[in-house]
């Protein structure tokens, strides 16, 4: 098990949510926020059809008129974990995930306005920086005071663990021979290796963390405007969003009915910005297939979007009735 090699799926670049956002000042363009998948998602799928029911005298079975099918239903659950993503996706920036479609004058300034609000890489002036900053400063170094003066520390606490307890709430360091206890004898015992010290949560990885977190309050609020409108001007709509999941489920344009936020108790919170550690986002995702009202046809950037029926599966090339997408995964 030790050599065992571990292929990366890439799931966020396979597997993720798009925001289509209408541009107000431009009716064609789009403002596209892509919220990936970072653990395994659960969907769920459901399709209704559409039946008259008639019942003739005399004869011991109905007869059914199609009334057509409701559109597809797609529950979508997946789990935003903090401490998951700083480990492992420590290079996450806002602009990897919003792009902007459309007319290519002046797209870096319509992409700062949409931006502005979150702006993920000014780290130290973002939501979560100033909000630790301001925990650690002032009720944190007060509290990690008490603790270190209170029976449990005197009694318990090693030279090495007051160091490293000190340096993470920005105490300065006093006479700490009173927490030399006998647990220093097992680490002056010769024949035991001494633990190298820990540095914890030096200002390089507050900011990283403190960024991470920036996207993950930056991704809650996208799921949040998924179901309203534009304000100013309340003819643009709620954004269309894309479903990809692999090969499955391919670019699949649908509209948000209902979302839910929980968060896993058992995970805890961060206690610099009180952000809990695990979210769990569900979505009600309704298929709208609409195009420009015509035949279905998977190399038009237009009429993928149009309505397929089972012609698609038996007769088209794709043998699917999905938009699908340029990439292969």
């Amino acid at each position: 098990m030790g050599n065992r090699h571990l292929v990366d799926r890439k799931l966020p670049e396979r597997a993720k949510l798009m925001f289509y956002f209408p541009v107000p000042t431009k009716g064609s363009d789009y403002y596209v926020v892509e919220l990936p998948f970072f653990e395994n998602v659960s969907i769920k799928e459901t399709k209704k059809a559409r039946y008259q029911k008639y019942s003739l005298i005399s004869r011991s079975s109905n007869l059914h008129s199609y009334l057509g099918a409701d559109s597809r239903t797609l529950n979508v659950s997946f789990n935003m974990t903090m401490p998951h993503i700083v480990d492992l996706h420590p290079g996450l920036t806002l602009e990897k995930y919003i792009n902007y479609q459309g007319d290519k004058d002046n797209v870096d300034a319509e992409r700062e306005k949409f931006k502005k609000p979150y702006k993920g890489d000014s780290s130290t002036k973002g939501m979560a920086f100033q909000l630790g900053t301001n925990y650690t400063k002032t009720l944190a170094t007060e509290s990690a005071k008490q603790v270190l003066n209170s029976d449990w520390a005197l009694q318990g606490m090693t030279s090495q663990e007051h160091a490293e307890f000190s340096q993470s709430y920005g105490i300065v360091p006093t006479n700490i021979s009173p927490f030399v206890t006998n647990r220093t004898v097992v680490e002056e015992d010769p024949t035991i290796v001494p633990i190298k010290p820990i540095v914890i949560d030096d200002n390089q990885q507050k900011q990283l963390k403190y960024r991470i977190i920036d996207l993950i309050i930056y991704w809650t609020n996208i799921v949040r405007s998924s179901v309203v409108n534009y304000s100013k001007n309340p003819i643009y709509g709620p954004p269309i969003i894309r479903l990809r999941h692999g090969i499955l489920y391919q670019d699949i344009p649908c509209i948000c009915t209902s979302y839910s936020i929980d968060y896993n108790e058992a995970a805890g919170y961060d206690m610099d910005t009180l952000l809990p550690r695990q979210l769990k986002i569900n979505l009600k995702l309704e298929e709208i297939r609409t195009g420009d009202f015509g035949e279905f046809d998977t190399t038009s950037i237009i009429k993928k979007d149009n309505l397929a029926g089972w012609e698609a599966v038996v007769l088209g090339d794709t043998h699917s009735m999905d938009p699908g997408y340029g990439g292969i995964f």
